[in-house]
This record gives C-alpha cells, structure tokens and sequence, in this order.
C-alpha cells in the first residue's frame, strides 16, 4: 500500500478556503485578488496545505515556460578573467535579486552569459525558439539600431524584455535603473564640500549604462559647482590598464586633490596605484567609488562610495515582467534610489584649515 502523500489541488485550497477553484485560480496567475476575509482564508488554506502551483500544468495550459532569461554579457575568456576583462561587478547582485523575487512569483531565472556585443542576436535566438517568457538584460550600452530590432521581435513575439542601467524607453521594453546621474551629482557635491576644487573622473572605454550616466551627472555637477575636471579614461576594464593609465596624472605635481571612480573596481585599483606612489588617502588624495561592493568596506582605508541598488533592482525587473507576462500593462522606467556610503578615503583639501570642508 502506497502511503504516500498527495500533493493539494486547486480544488483542495477552494475547499478550505470556501470559495470556488476558478477564484484560487484566478488569484494564483494573478488575473483577480480576492478582497477582506476571502483572501485571509485563501491565503490561510494554501499555507496550511503546503499548496504550490504546478509549473509544468501552468505551462502546459497557458503555453509559457515559466523562466524569464537573464542576459548578462561578459567579454572574459578563460572564465578566471572575468573580473581582469569586462565582467561587470553587479551581475551576481542583479541575479541575486532576479532569482528570489522569481521564486516567490512562481517563476525561474535562468542566466544566460554572452559575449561583448552578443547579447542582442542572443535574445533574438532565446525569442525565436520560444525558450523564455520574457527576458532581462545586463549589457553594454546598447547601440541604437541594435535596441531596434530587439524592441521589434519583442513586440511580434510579445515578449516583455527589461534592460538592466537603461534608461531609453522603447515599446515592450522596460529601462530598470539606479538613480545613476544623481549619484554622480552627490559625488561632485561632496568632493566640492570638502573644498576640493580640481578633480579627476577615472572611467573605461567599454560603456556600461550606469557609468555613462553617472559621469553625466558627475559633469554637470562639477560645471555648476565651478570644479576643474579632468576626465581619465582607460582602454579596458582591468586592474593593469587603469594603475597604467593612472601613472602620470597622480605623479605630478599638480594632481587632481580627489579623483571619482565610476566604479569600486576603478577606485580600488586607484587606491593601489597611489600607496605605490606613496601618497596617503585621503590627506595627499580622496578616491571616492560607485556600487558599494564587499570590498569597498574591506580595504584599508575604507572606501567611501554611492551604493547602487542592485539586488532590488534584479528583483524590480522581475516585478514588472511577471506583471506583463500576466497580461499587465509593462512598466515603461523603473528607477530606484542611490545611498551616499560616508568612509573613510575621501577627507579635506590638502591644505586646508583644521575643520573645513566637513561634507553635509
């Protein structure tokens, strides 16, 4: 005799929620939310009765995967010089983010790694076979006749799409960003508050969309503020090329007093290149970064920097594509606050008197 349990049905969850198998159903693929005492009693039946829905049967009835597919480009060959060679930081962050709120919806994540420049002829293949309900995309900027045609098989295949740092609105498209230009205004707004008045902008070639916009808000910042900026640019995203490229501007005599990285990776390997040079940080130097990641609170001197939230922002573009998979309109932008991470590696003008130039 088979004494194993069942698992509980739709009907099972009506039947102790006393209503009908059409209502829980309903409530589970999002179509209607019962209202008062019928949701406390649906929600009460389907935690009492360890109820889950069947993905395969969702599929199977409603003729989708139940997998959103998460383009995350990478332009590292072998895989251990992923950090050394384009891998952008916050991917294991979007991810994060992306894998729990799919979980709680219902819903898989599945990351898909691309090579630079790929990531559109991936989606385009992910959306012809029919392999994903919808797709997220962390990406270099993305040229605009390539966003075109990803905005044009989107719309044929209905569907949904979210770009990770993106902030250019486009049909079936959804731009799922960090306030980015504000972060770089509360950068140049703090180094000028300390009395810093020639700066330096330490970016990369490669253009992410979030840098992009956060040397915009940067610029336009400092141009208001009156800061002299000098704008640093390396050829790749590697430790090497951004120490090499750092040189001769932190050697001389006129150095910038504060340089802005557009990112913790840049700042930190800025840091390195300036105890080589045997300045101190922040009383010859102030470096301040962009993302907050673990390393930032782990060099010494801590690194002061904007925190990008990057896992709410994975979890956000889940959000709004499970809403337009269920047949919700689908959110044009979605924008999410950047934090100040007051530390230790920015500090006064060198020079300054004792007690000016404290940040506000």
């Amino acid at each position: 005799m088979d004494n194993k349990r069942k698992p509980p049905t739709i009907a099972d969850v009506a039947a102790l929620a006393g209503v009908s198998a059409q209502t829980v159903s309903n409530f589970l693929t999002g179509r209607f939310k019962p209202r008062g005492q019928n949701l406390q009693r649906l929600q009460a039946a389907i935690s009492e009765l360890g109820y889950r829905p069947s993905a395969a049967a969702r599929a199977l009835r409603l003729k989708q995967t139940g997998i959103i597919a998460m383009l995350l480009e990478d332009d590292a060959d072998p895989p251990e010089e992923r950090i050394r060679h384009g891998w952008e930081p916050l991917h294991g962050m979007f991810l994060y983010g992306a894998t729990q709120k799919a979980r709680e919806l219902g819903f898989y994540v599945t990351p898909v790694l691309t090579r630079q420049g790929g990531a559109e002829a991936e989606a385009v293949r992910l959306i012809g076979e029919g392999r994903a309900d919808a797709l997220i995309c962390s990406t270099e900027l993305m040229p605009e006749e390539q966003l075109e045609r990803l905005q044009k098989i989107a719309g044929t295949e209905r569907v949904p799409i979210a770009m990770l740092q993106e902030s250019r609105k486009r049909d079936f498209i959804c731009a799922v960003a960090a306030a980015d230009e504000d972060g770089g205004e509360q950068a140049a707004r703090h180094l000028a508050a300390l009395g810093h008045r020639h700066v330096a902008l330490m970016t990369v070639k490669p253009s992410w969309p979030g840098p992009v916009r956060r040397r915009a808000g940067f610029e336009a910042a400092a141009r208001e503020l009156g800061l002299a900026v000098e704008v640093w640019e390396a050829d790749t995203y590697t430790v090497e090329a951004i120490r090499r490229l750092a040189v001769p501007g932190l050697a001389r005599p006129d150095r910038p007093t504060a340089v802005f990285a557009v990112n913790d990776v840049i700042a930190v390997a800025l840091m390195q290149q300036a105890i080589e040079l045997r300045l101190t940080i922040p009383g010859d130097l102030s470096i301040l970064g962009f993302n907050d990641l673990d390393v930032a609170n782990y060099v010494r001197p801590a690194l002061t920097t904007l925190r990008t939230p990057a896992a709410a922002m994975g979890a956000r573009a889940v959000e709004v594509l499970v809403d337009a998979i269920s047949g919700k309109p689908l959110v044009s932008t979605a924008l999410l606050p950047i934090d100040f991470v007051a530390r230790d590696s920015t500090g006064p003008v060198p020079g300054a008197p004792s007690g000016q130039g404290i940040a506000a």
